[in-house]
């Protein structure tokens, strides 16, 4: 407290605050992201913490604790590990992961009572993809599965490519991240279903 020209007893209360908090949890949210993001591949690929460990030239617990978020990899740590596999830099940081659909997908009973019993929802639509056009990496949570009905399309999986023609069917297992890429000059349109179970 102190007293201006006036006289008048003036009081500053200043608060400071701190951004510090704000950048944990976001340092955290990217651990996390990233951990579940290299979990994610190296078990589409089928390989182990051992095995990938291997093939990227790094430790075991290397890989152990960047998958547990207790560590972020550097760039070039990073980059090793992704040389193991077909995706980019860039395509690792953009796939969507998969979502929890039973939080989103609740089939209420119509009676209104609560039971254990298993529901289903089939989730089926037609996509077009317009010539040239592709869509980013991503990855559901149920597997999946189509036709395509019109046009060209490659389907590109981390463990390869196939090119699918009008009537081709295709597969896609949960959690492996895939892009649909219209390498033709004209649109295309696919048919995709997935069948979700969950619990009430």
């Amino acid at each position: 407290m102190s007293n201006d020209a006036t006289g008048i007893e003036t009081s500053l209360n200043i608060t400071i605050i701190s951004s510090e908090s704000a950048d944990t949890a976001s340092s955290t949210s990217v651990l996390l992201d990233t951990a579940a993001r290299i979990k994610l591949i190296r078990e589409a690929f089928g390989f182990s913490q051992r095995e990938l460990a291997k093939r990227a030239g790094v430790t075991n617990s290397s890989i152990s604790m960047i998958e547990q978020g207790q560590v972020s990899p550097s760039i070039q740590s990073l980059s090793r590990i992704l040389a193991v596999f077909p995706i980019s830099l860039a395509d690792f940081f953009n796939f969507q992961l998969p979502v929890d659909r039973q939080a989103n997908n609740v089939v209420t009973s119509l009676n209104g009572h609560d039971s254990k019993v298993q529901q289903r929802q089939l989730d089926a639509r037609i996509e077009c993809l317009s010539a040239g056009q592709f869509t980013a990496f991503s990855t559901a949570a149920v597997d999946s599965c189509g036709v395509l009905l019109s046009g060209c399309l490659q389907l590109t999986l981390l463990s390869g490519g196939q090119m699918l023609g009008q009537g081709d069917s295709f597969y896609v297992p949960a959690s492996q991240p895939y892009r649909l890429i219209n390498l033709s000059s004209y649109d295309a349109s696919l048919f995709r279903c997935s069948l979700f179970v969950h619990q009430r």
